[in-house]
């Protein structure tokens, strides 16, 4: 038997002829019951050590597990990404599960007149350049589609343009001293409240759109010169208007008024 064994300790012969009951009922000598007394102190003494040392032994025993599993064991992150608590926070700009989205490049970039953006830079549309596509670029041509006479003087200074009926417009188109374009033909009887559009065929291009140019209406007459009925001088381009395809001639106070018809060609 152990002797760390609570049997071996409990097993003990001990040579007692009294008991408590009978220390107690002074049935006993001194001699007898103090021996009695130090025995039992002895019992409980070497129960109590051998309950620590189970206590001692068996608690932090009781306490023990296996760790927890690191969430971020086999995860990847990406471009600078680090993984928290199992999932990735990505750094500079990118996103997805493992980081590996690249940022946006756009966030930010505005594009104007109908540019748009790609990888971070504006692509403009034709007739603009610019980071945003904010600047105009000068077209190397104006090609004129249609000219409508859209206002002339009903009469010559109070008299009439013909003897017994209204005129017969035509209009022409010059550069300085150089002819662009006149109509072949004319609008017999022409009344001053419509329109009179002149389409040309083919069409033709103005190659200096920053130059001054003049557009002049006459009457046409069979036996004397042609009557200048009014004229206006315009610049056919303007670098903040934007490429309107109708340019309107109609200065305050013109006698006759114009309105073109156009389209851009760089």
């Amino acid at each position: 038997m152990s002797p760390f064994s609570t049997d071996f300790y409990l097993r003990q012969p001990i040579h007692i002829l009294c008991n408590a009951m009978q220390c107690n009922a002074m049935q006993c000598n001194a001699m007898q019951c103090n021996a009695m007394q130090r025995n039992a102190t002895q019992r409980n003494a070497t129960l109590n050590a051998l309950t620590a040392l189970l206590i001692a032994v068996l608690l932090p025993l009781s306490g023990c597990k296996k760790d927890d599993p690191d969430p971020c064991q086999g995860k990847t992150c990406l471009n600078g990404g680090t993984c928290v608590s199992g999932t990735c926070s990505c750094a500079n700009g990118y996103t997805g599960a493992n980081c590996e989205t690249p940022p946006d490049a756009c966030v930010g970039v505005t594009c104007l007149n109908g540019g748009y953006c790609a990888n971070g830079a504006c692509v403009c549309p034709q007739g603009y350049t610019g980071s945003n596509c904010s600047q105009q670029v000068t077209p190397t041509a104006i090609r004129i589609n249609s000219i409508k006479v859209t206002s002339f003087p009903a009469t010559d200074g109070g008299a009439g343009w013909d003897l017994t009926s209204g005129p017969d417009i035509y209009v022409k188109l010059t550069l300085g001293s150089t002819a662009i374009w006149e109509s072949p033909n004319y609008f017999q009887n022409a009344d001053p409240a419509q329109d009179y559009t002149f389409t040309p065929n083919p069409t033709f291009n103005l190659t200096s759109p920053n130059s001054q140019y003049t557009l002049t209406l006459y009457d046409y007459d069979d036996l004397d010169a042609d009557d200048w009925m009014g004229g206006i001088n315009f610049t056919p381009y303007s670098s903040s208007n934007g490429f309107p395809t109708t340019i309107n001639l109609a200065p305050s106070g013109a006698a006759v008024t114009f309105s073109l018809n156009v389209a851009y060609l760089w």
